[in-house]
């Protein structure tokens, strides 16, 4: 038989060498006995987070609000006052669009050069390679949705001098329950809370209330307790949640209670294609999105830094390395 090199057994953690090792007995080389090929897989757990806008038409994405009919004198005698009175608009623009395009090979021919007959199928490892696309695609999606939630310039301080709790924070974890509820609160209230200057006057609707919060933080939370603070079922509450994954590129410390019409995406682009290479046998094929991300500040949002409260809550639970 041909020459070949033998490799030790494999350790615990595996080789990235494939073990060349001749029988024993047979003095054939041995083969693989099971093969798995699968793709790397990523999800946007965030994708609730955003209000979606799909744009078929026009590049241009418009936001109007109306501001609430003011009060007027009541003349219940005298000639009345026909004069109109028009509403009052305010109106935010979007159009910071970016196309982004996620591109993969197939090579059927030699994709069967290195399947087993035991192993991963053709169509399977197809499928596997076609998937990366998408979760390319979702996992860029997701870091463009964390980069606005966790943007210095996304949401008004509740902490701040004249804002919700007035220059104060939390020390403890019960203290940042207390102010998840009392910002949650205050978005359902009618009032100019976490609105920019020249903002209306607006309550949020419960639906769309979403709290922003990272895994790290919700860990050191009691759900229960939580739910139970907002009144409402751990099912009902998760449905608010919007719950950043472990993320070392994530401000763990920043909590954001918002109206989910504050933070936008835009798409008018989301299209697969494929070139056929009948010289080369292969296709490439492509996932190609045009999307914008953006914050308007003429709905409500209210940001928190609960970094004490975590440090606190850490030092109860750890301790360094003696």
């Amino acid at each position: 038989m041909a020459q070949v090199t033998t490799i030790d057994v494999t350790t615990l953690i595996g080789s990235d060498t494939f073990p060349v090792n001749v029988n024993d007995v047979y003095n054939l080389v041995e083969t693989i006995a099971v093969q798995n090929i699968r793709g790397v897989k990523s999800s946007n757990r965030i994708e609730d987070a955003f209000y979606d806008y799909v744009v078929e038409n026009g590049a241009v994405i418009e936001e109007a609000i109306v501001a609430m009919a003011e009060k007027q004198t009541f003349v219940k005698t005298g000639q009345p006052d026909f004069s109109p009175k028009d509403p009052s608009f305010k109106v935010k623009y979007f159009n910071n669009w970016e196309a982004k395009q996620f591109q993969t090979t197939i090579r059927r021919s030699d994709i069967r050069k290195i399947i087993a007959d035991k192993g991963t199928g053709l169509d399977e490892v197809v499928s596997a390679i076609l998937a990366t696309l998408t979760e390319g695609e979702g996992f860029d999606d997701y870091k463009a949705m964390r980069d606005i939630i966790k943007d210095e310039s996304v949401g008004f301080d509740a902490s701040a001098s004249g804002s919700v709790f007035n220059g104060k924070h939390p020390k403890n974890m019960k203290g940042v329950i207390y102010c998840l509820r009392e910002m949650y609160n205050a978005l359902k209230a009618t009032n100019k809370v976490g609105l920019a200057n020249d903002g209306f006057e607006q309550a949020t609707p419960v639906e769309d209330i979403r709290i922003a919060i990272s895994e790290s933080v919700l860990n050191l939370i009691d759900v229960v307790e939580l739910a139970n603070i907002f009144n409402l079922t751990k099912e009902e509450l998760f449905g608010k949640l919007v719950v950043i994954p472990y993320d070392a590129d994530y401000t763990k410390g920043k909590v954001l209670v918002y109206d989910r019409k504050a933070l936008g995406r835009g798409t008018r682009l989301f299209e697969y294609s494929q070139d056929v290479i009948g010289k080369g046998l292969y296709t490439n094929h492509y996932l190609t999105t045009e999307r914008c991300y953006f914050y308007n500040g003429l709905f409500k949002a209210l940001k928190l830094d609960v970094t004490s409260a975590i440090e606190s809550a850490l030092g109860e639970l750890l301790e360094a390395n003696a």
